[in-house]
């Protein structure tokens, strides 16, 4: 028992070491993207803000700059890419106001805000709460089914209490919401099947938000303009 604590201790010890480790380590290069961006430096920022993005983590502060130094360098649907992530976190409507104005004026396709967009972004933010008020009440009826075993009635009204939030549950389990990303890289070439030889169904010369279905290898599945095609995997960004 003695040598358990011991090693549950230790191994405690050793993810707090690891975990404060980088966390310093992020730290240090952030300030220095940071630095680098003041100095406009912008080249040697976006790699360093581009790797700490890549390993999953990121800031409004952050995303802000990305989208400003892709901007700069000419690279819109990047910059439109950070813009909505950046708004994802804040919520900032101003941003959306923006990237509604830039897909005008830039014929950029697909970047529809309005209400089918708030509803999918409100049911991946909340999804894990519905999630666990469900599976509560789910075992909340399985209980009072347990409690009441020798009531025949009253253990038919609460597996019905019980089965609802069952299908609901499932129902959250196997849905994600959207799956969007942006066409990034122009102009990108959609074609008919995962190849390069495949026909050629649409030409995209400016930044374009698309639904994604499936993968297959270097090629991405999608649906562009209710049409269905393949674009490589590397011209995109999901959302």
């Amino acid at each position: 028992m003695l040598k358990f604590k011991f090693l549950f201790s230790l191994l405690i010890l050793l993810i707090v070491i690891t975990t404060v480790g980088y966390t310093q380590s992020l730290e240090k290069e952030l300030v220095k993207a940071d630095s680098l961006y003041e100095k406009k430096q912008y080249i040697s920022a976006i790699k360093i803000y581009e790797k700490i993005y890549n390993e999953g983590n990121s800031s409004p502060a952050m995303l802000l700059k990305l989208a400003r130094i892709e901007e700069g360098m000419g690279n819109l649907g990047h910059s439109m890419y950070y813009l909505e992530k950046y708004y994802q976190f804040t919520k900032d409507e101003k941003v959306i106001d923006y990237l509604k104005e830039t897909s005008e004026s830039k014929n950029a396709v697909g970047f529809d805000y309005g209400l089918g967009y708030q509803a999918d972004l409100f049911y991946k933010e909340w999804k894990i709460y519905f999630q666990l008020f469900f599976s509560i009440i789910i075992f909340l009826g399985i209980g009072m089914m347990i409690k009441h075993q020798n009531s025949t009635q009253k253990k038919k009204s609460y597996f019905t209490i019980a089965l609802i939030p069952l299908l609901i549950v499932a129902f959250l389990n196997n849905y994600s919401g959207k799956s969007e990303a942006i066409i990034t890289n122009t102009p990108s070439y959609l074609l008919e099947g995962p190849s390069s030889g495949a026909n050629l169904v649409e030409k995209v010369n400016a930044p374009a938000k698309i639904q994604v279905k499936d993968q297959v290898d270097v090629w991405s599945k999608v649906i562009f303009e209710d049409k269905e095609a393949y674009i490589k995997t590397s011209q995109i960004k999901k959302l």
